[in-house]
């Protein structure tokens, strides 16, 4: 066991300072507007320092917000200068992103910016005024935490945090470091500190232990297993220090978790042993976090310690997340509230924490069964919101009469584990949000709620999805897409914006279908388990094609028809993989279809030529998504492996980064389970982990065409998986190849070979 200080001087002393740095109780209601405070002017000019390279040419101002407005920005000239006037701080760098945009013609995104100004910068033709009636604006879906961002430094979070402010989001989930909470917290309460750490899971499956779903526990060593190391714990607690201090210096609420019951299982419980804390069941075969009952005596003593450990490490907040048996289900419910009374649950978590934080507002999420009517009933509507994590799909919120009168949140999920295909929902943030704003039915909707599994991808999706915060009426997205194209390459280049026509009426073309057509993209056949009879890489994807592939197959002519003087912006590359990708993906699809006529047929020349021909589009693949660092495999090992404080640490923190990508863990094995749940296009894993399946299964193929049964194989991929999650072998970091050079091969190639 390790002698270990309460908490190291480092925590200590920063969170001192953060407990100073609190939002003031005004901002504490739902009703109350967010521009509750002047702006901040020396944040604004240091955010826009970091986005733009320069700040002095900006004059600022504080504005006053008129009625009706949760927070507003005005765009004008000062004495020759652009004006920034915002009602927040938010609300100000928010106004320097529209001006960025929509005066200066330039682009930010989370892959890749387009920064070329003149050096007097341009000015409005006349005043532009935004404004919002939300006043919640809440960014992160838990599982971010895992499948984007569980080993990212401070050089990604500060960019992060910027980009945040630029779109509008005043509440974002902080969840870094605060594992630390738990270890603090369950000491105090009689465990020993190495049982503590066992409990905790490695970074990448944290989210579903905040979840009540999984945790660190495990009989034997796995790629999520405890125990966590003291080391690793403060190195996050002081990024997450640094991460809660930067949202409130930009005017972002950090948004904790809040504890609703889950402790260290067994262990905890055989230390109380007159007190209900029942195990609760399985979550894709992890056994769940036991659950301490809240309406019994001792949740008061332990929720209140929680938050005085949390308020010690990163300061109060007003908002706290965290929802009673996320995706326990309706018919299973019974058996883990074992006898508790599920609405006296709910208000006792809330009591505690009004208790512990006075005003504070509980966030819940609206996904699947939860919340149901009893919690809602049982608590005080006035200090809850309700995320509608998937208001864009399945419309939680009709089916419930927005969410039975309590305030929520319009949300938007769309991405699932971080999968890079090319897709996205621009019909309904686009063109529905704007009209359930001002449907009566709406009844208290204050917010919008950017929820996506896994970010920095598809960053069309994302620049949009800012834009709706100041947006009341529906967009017409052709002359959107189109502007779009123009400010991301800096030009009004025919082939540029033919390209993205195309990508919206394919690609992006997604709207409602009730959450009943599959999760996400048509999935890459690359990344799944290889059968004829393929679907989806995942076990949730989408068993059809999103959109006619022969109408997407022209947009890479497009983009590769583009003038000569953008073929070098990072974002023009960036876009270029990504679709050089899709239409290879595309092309396995189609293969799969000719390989499974020529078996079905008894062709063995033919199985042979056309399982060929479909490694030969992985290999093209893999060539493409080479050209440029966002699609390697190498940063995200590295970036694991960096916050390790030994050899040993680093190592096991590659296998946790190896296994969220493909295994997800142990425990999620088999043809059910969660395997390549977050598969990725990387250079890298496409070659190392996915093609050898595929090569396995081709070869075996021919051998099985009379009998007609292809190869029963689905016992070698658990293992493959296995294996390939303690390798250690290095991939590249930095990309080779020209990616305009390398599309254009590959577009000549198939051309020369149509399916």
């Amino acid at each position: 066991m390790q002698n270990v200080s309460r908490r190291s001087l480092l925590v200590g002393t920063m969170a001192t300072a953060l407990v100073g740095s609190a939002l003031p109780a005004s901002a504490r209601s739902t009703g109350t507007a967010a521009h509750a405070g002047p702006i901040n002017a020396p944040q604004i000019r240091a955010a826009i320092a970091r986005l733009l390279g320069r700040d002095d040419v900006f004059s600022l101002r504080q504005l006053t917000p008129q009625a009706g407005e949760a927070d507003a920005f005005e765009i004008d000239s000062f004495e020759g200068r652009p004006r920034l006037s915002g009602t927040s701080t938010v609300a100000t760098i928010s106004a320097f992103h529209w001006w960025l945009k929509y005066v200066a013609g330039q682009h930010l995104s989370t892959n890749g910016d387009r920064i070329a100004l003149p050096a007097t910068l341009p000015i409005p033709s006349a005043p532009i005024r935004m404004s919002t009636e939300l006043t919640e604006r809440y960014a992160y879906n838990f599982t971010v935490f895992g499948y984007t961002s569980p080993f990212w430094t401070w050089s990604e979070w500060e960019r992060e945090l910027d980009y945040l402010a630029a779109s509008g989001t005043n509440r974002a989930l902080a969840l870094i470091g605060q594992e630390r909470v738990w270890y603090d917290t369950f000491r105090d309460f009689g465990m020993d500190e190495l049982a503590v750490r066992q409990w905790i899971a490695q970074p990448a499956l944290q989210p579903w232990q905040w979840y009540g779903e999984t945790t660190g526990y495990d009989d034997n060593a796995s790629s999520y297993s405890g125990p966590v190391s003291v080391e690793l714990m403060d190195k996050r607690v002081e990024l997450g220090q640094q991460i809660v201090q930067r949202m409130r210096q930009l005017g972002i609420t950090p948004v904790f978790p809040a504890f609703t019951g889950q402790v260290p299982d067994q262990a905890f419980a055989d230390l109380h042993p007159d007190t209900h804390i029942p195990a609760q069941g399985d979550y894709a075969g992890h056994p769940r976090p036991y659950w301490l009952d809240t309406t019994e005596a001792l949740y008061a003593p332990v929720a209140a310690r929680f938050y005085q450990a949390q308020s010690e490490l990163f300061g109060d907040t007003t908002h706290y997340s965290g929802d009673l048996f996320h995706e326990v289900g309706t018919d299973a419910l019974p058996a883990v509230l074992d006898g508790a009374n599920l609405g006296d649950a709910a208000k006792a978590v809330q009591d505690e924490l009004e208790r512990a934080v006075p005003g504070a507002i509980w966030l819940l999420q609206g996904w699947q069964d939860n919340p149901q009517l009893e919690v809602l009933n049982a608590v005080d509507e006035n200090r809850v919101v309700v995320l509608d994590l998937d208001s864009d799909d399945s419309r939680k919120w009709e089916d419930t009469e927005a969410y039975w009168g309590v305030p929520w949140c319009w949300g938007t999920i769309q991405n699932f584990g971080g999968r890079l295909g090319m897709f996205g929902n621009l019909i309904e943030p686009g063109r529905t949000f704007p009209q359930v704003r001002t449907a009566t039915r709406r009844r208290r909707l204050v917010g919008s709620a950017m929820v996506l599994e896994g970010t920095h991808n598809n960053p069309v999706v994302a620049d949009l999805l800012g834009e709706m915060t100041w947006r009341r009426s529906a967009v017409d997205l052709e002359p959107w897409i189109v502007n779009y194209a123009k400010r991301r390459y800096g030009s009004d280049d025919p082939h540029a914006a033919a390209a993205w026509k195309i990508l919206l009426r394919t690609a992006y073309s997604y709207a409602s279908t009730g959450h009943s057509s599959g999760e996400g993209p048509f999935e890459t056949p690359f990344a799944g388990w290889p059968t004829l009879n393929f679907t989806s890489a995942s076990n949730f994807g989408p068993d059809n094609w999103r959109y006619d592939p022969a109408v997407f197959a022209p947009v890479l002519g497009e983009m590769l028809a583009v003038a000569p003087a953008l073929r070098t912006l990072p974002t023009y590359r960036y876009d270029l993989v990504d679709v050089t990708r899709q239409i290879l993906a595309n092309r396995g699809r189609l293969l799969l279809g000719k390989l499974r006529e020529a078996y079905e047929a008894g062709n063995r020349q033919a199985v042979t030529r056309h399982s060929t021909r479909f490694l030969r589009a992985m290999d093209l693949t893999s060539q493409i998504l080479a050209t440029d660092r966002n699609w390697l495999l190498g940063p995200w090992l590295e970036s694991a492996k960096s916050w390790g404080a030994s050899p040993d640490e680093s190592r096991l923190l590659e296998w946790n980064a190896r296994a969220i990508l493909t295994i997800w863990t142990e425990r999620a094995l088999g043809p059910g389970g969660l395997h390549d749940y977050a598969n990725r296009d990387w250079q890298g894993l496409l070659s190392s982990y996915y093609k050898p399946r595929w090569q396995r299964f081709l070869t075996a193929l021919p051998d099985t065409i009379a009998s007609g049964e292809e190869p029963d194989l689905v016992a070698e991929w658990d293992q493959h998986g296995l294996t390939w999650t303690q390798q250690t072998d290095a991939y590249p970091t930095q990309p080779t190849g020209d990616p305009y050079a390398v599309a254009s091969s590959i577009a000549s190639e198939l051309a020369a070979d149509p399916v």
